[in-house]
């Protein structure tokens, strides 16, 4: 579940969105961090989810 209050003044990609909701659905967003030409999105399980600036998914970390 993506937690409304972060979103304030964020702009991310809709697919980035779509990839969290179909991928991990019962985990809840705790930070998106902006990066030059990427997005890291970190999740309350403890998972890292990094994405292109395009939004598609680079890769997962612990």
């Amino acid at each position: 579940m993506l937690n409304w209050n972060i979103m304030r003044g964020k702009t991310v990609r809709k697919n980035i969105l779509s990839y969290i909701t179909r991928n991990h659905s019962g985990s809840w967003v705790v930070s998106i961090e902006e990066r030059c030409n990427a997005f890291k999105i970190n999740l309350m399980n403890g998972l890292s989810i990094i994405f292109d600036a395009k939004g598609r998914h680079v890769k997962t970390n612990l």
